[in-house]
């Protein structure tokens, strides 16, 4: 016998529907389920016509989601609490999925420790002429200004945006890591200005750079408060002129951080000297 559809709660999904239809009582629930209110106050807050805010507390209370207190103020039951506290991140994934549209893809699902709802804010950065140039235009812009930047990326850094880096650190104001695959770091010294542009960040003694000999899981970057995601796949060179996911959001930050810091402690830290020397030659 195949396997059977799942049971689908029919009351769950009218509770859902019920407090999914109406902004108000979305609001109206998140209020009581963070503080105890009167309803004059529980109108001012969440600015609802008091007839529509009447209709709506009643409605909770009958469903057990909102209770009258003894001094006549009003709160959420532990029922309605719970069910705000699970309600609102679906509700902030579902906001995200829709913002981000089809780069939802680009984030690197076996390594996303976090819930989509924290990139509820999140937005995809197209642009304005279609020009690809203008994305590394923008990354420079953020580093010129930037007092951090931290990478993990299967991309070539442009040219533009790994001056920005070197100009950054030697001067003292940036400090800078990234952490790049083997097949990108070769590349990097295939050239001679390639070579002592990367040697000069070396040297300037605050940015590092590590050799990862595997696979990378996405591209992704934080400049100071900012968190930038490119798509990943088989075409690099295209990539690395695509349009990026910028989020500032703290989870998303601290995510970013400790996936970063993962994979740098397992890979190879490039010494002063590095981009120097000779290539070494293949055994």
């Amino acid at each position: 016998m195949g396997e059977s559809e799942p049971d689908v709660p029919a009351a769950a999904l009218e509770d859902v529907a019920y407090l999914s239809r109406s902004p108000n009582r979305v609001k109206i629930l998140a209020v009581l389920a963070d503080r105890t209110v009167t309803r004059h106050e529980l109108a001012d807050i969440t600015d609802t016509a008091r007839t529509t805010l009447d209709r709506t507390v009643n409605e909770l209370e009958d469903r057990d989601w909102a209770e009258r207190t003894v001094d006549g103020t009003y709160t959420a039951t532990p029922r309605g609490e719970r069910l705000q506290r699970q309600f609102k991140p679906f509700l902030d994934s579902v906001a995200a999925i829709r913002r981000l549209e089809e780069a939802v893809e680009w984030l690197p699902a076996a390594e996303l420790t976090i819930g989509l709802e924290h990139f509820a804010d999140a937005e995809v950065v197209r642009p304005a002429g279609d020009d690809p140039v203008e994305t590394i235009d923008l990354m420079v812009e953020m580093v010129e200004g930037a007092t951090e930047h931290r990478a993990l990326t299967h991309l070539v850094p442009p040219a533009p945006l790994s001056d920005a880096i070197r100009e950054g650190v030697a001067s003292g104001r940036l400090t800078a890591d990234g952490v790049l695959t083997a097949d990108n770091i070769e590349f990097l010294r295939e050239a001679p200005e390639r070579r002592r542009r990367w040697e000069a960040i070396l040297e300037a003694g605050n940015g590092e750079l590590y050799r990862y000999d595997g696979n990378i899981p996405c591209n992704l970057w934080i400049i100071d408060e900012h968190v930038l995601i490119k798509q990943s796949g088989p075409e690099p060179f295209a990539e690395s002129y695509g349009v990026p996911i910028r989020s500032e959001n703290e989870t998303v930050r601290s995510w970013a951080n400790d996936l970063i810091d993962t994979y740098r402690a397992e890979a190879t830290r490039l010494e002063k000297g590095y981009f120097a020397g000779p290539a070494p030659s293949a055994e």
